[in-house]
Formats: structure tokens, C-alpha cells, sequence
């Protein structure tokens, strides 16, 4: 079985990959739509979205076929993501890359590949978009332009859970520091009212700390598991309420 070349840059492209945090998740829906419209458009009974890991592809959706992963012996997709376009392989049989394939010689005796890589926006190919028939076959131009244009959606799903999770980290460290500053603040008025005896002096310290108090609920709400920017104003208040 001809194995697949690692690609000059591996380690960057791995990096990419591990990058999306997408490998070993749950289905979804956005990506199991993409696989039942490539496999409509092409007309073929199986299409995947296939990570190419280093010692595995692991599939993300697929349409008419099975396992969730298969090692690298078994890959058409290593051999794909070194292309700079979509790979299509008419027939296997007549390819030195996939005639022994157990793809292709075992079951399910796969005889037709297409693949388009998903290529992150450093230009790192980390998969495919793939469509696969029992039967020899040729894609039309526009079978492979819809390949191409459904290959870069399932990036821009990729790219948006990406930013989703890094603003949700962002969101957390924000709230983590702006905690921490509110309660240093918090601290430092309670140390200045002990040293302070002057009754007009200690009304002002408490008022600014009822403030602080304030602002502090104020960020707990916006901050809530329920949805940034959005406050229960009736809760809110009430704790204000309370600070007066």
C-alpha cells in the first residue's frame, strides 16, 4: 500500500490543525448539512469532512460510510492535501497510489475519490471535502466547483468555532481581572476607612465602596452564564438597593 509523503511542512500544518481543537468532537449539524449537499451535487453515495492527523484521518461528518477514523495506509486524503487543487482519482484501480487501498480492495470497494482541501488561512491544508462512489466515475466542472465552494464553507465553519472559543477565553480572563481589581479596590477602601476617624471622611469612603459594590453587581450580571450584555435589571437593582 503506498503510503502517502509527509508534507514539507507537517509540523506547521499539525499545528494548524490542533489549532481548531476539532478532532475527537461531536457531530453538528453546520457540517453534517455540507456532507448531505456534496454527496446531492456530485451524486455519489458517500461524502466526509476528513481531518488529516499524523498517524490517522479522522472524520468530523460523513454521508454513507461508517467508521469515525481510519489509519493513513487507508487514506486517499494524505495523498490530496499535497495537491494545490482538488484530487479526483476516476478510477482507483488504475492509480499506483490507491490500487492496493484496502478502501478499494476490501470492502467497501471504493473505485471513485474527489477531494478538495481544506485549507486554513495560513494556507495549511488540514483535510478534505471528499466525495466517494463504488463506481468509476468523472465530477463535472460544476461538481468540482461546488466541491471547491463547499470545502472553503466547512473552513469558515472551522474559522467561527475558532474565534467563538478564543472570545469565550478572552471573556474569561477579562472577567477574572476586572474581579480581581474591583476587589483590590474593595480592599484598599476598607484599609483607609480603619485608619480614618473623621465621620464626613468615613461617609464618603462608604459611599464610594457602595459604589464599587454597584459597579461590581453591575459586572457580574453582563458577565453571567445567561448571555453578556444582558442584565436582570430587577435583581440588579435590588442588590443596588440594598448597597444604599
Amino acid at each position: 500500500r503506498m503510503l502517502a509523503p509527509k508534507p514539507n511542512n507537517q509540523d506547521q500544518r499539525l499545528s494548524t490543525l490542533d489549532a481548531y481543537d476539532i478532532l475527537e468532537t461531536e457531530a453538528e449539524p453546520e457540517f453534517d448539512d455540507i456532507v448531505a449537499l456534496a454527496s446531492q451535487i456530485c451524486d455519489v453515495p458517500v461524502s466526509l469532512i476528513i481531518l488529516v492527523d499524523d498517524d490517522r484521518q479522522w472524520f468530523k461528518s460523513s454521508i454513507g460510510f461508517e467508521p469515525t477514523q481510519t489509519p493513513l495506509d487507508q487514506s486517499v486524503c494524505s495523498h490530496a492535501i499535497l495537491e494545490d487543487d482538488i484530487l479526483e482519482i476516476n478510477d482507483m484501480s488504475k492509480d499506483e497510489r490507491t490500487k492496493d487501498n484496502a478502501l478499494h480492495t476490501d470492502g467497501p470497494k471504493v473505485n471513485f475519490y474527489a477531494g478538495a482541501n481544506l485549507v486554513a488561512p495560513n494556507g495549511m491544508p488540514i483535510g478534505t471535502l471528499c466525495v466517494l462512489d463504488t463506481q468509476p466515475r468523472e465530477l463535472t466542472e460544476l461538481q468540482r466547483l461546488a466541491l471547491r465552494i463547499l470545502s472553503r464553507q466547512v473552513m469558515t465553519q472551522l474559522e467561527l468555532r475558532k474565534k467563538l472559543r478564543q472570545e469565550e477565553t478572552l471573556r474569561q480572563e477579562t472577567d477574572h481581572r476586572v474581579k480581581n481589581s474591583l476587589q483590590t479596590i474593595s480592599s484598599i477602601l476598607r484599609m483607609s476607612a480603619r485608619q480614618v476617624s473623621d465621620p464626613v471622611a468615613l461617609d464618603i469612603l462608604g459611599l464610594v465602596e457602595r459604589r464599587l459594590h454597584a459597579v461590581s453587581s453591575l459586572h457580574s450580571e453582563l458577565m453571567s452564564k445567561d448571555g453578556a450584555g444582558k442584565v436582570n435589571v430587577t435583581a440588579y437593582l435590588d442588590r443596588v438597593g440594598q448597597l444604599m
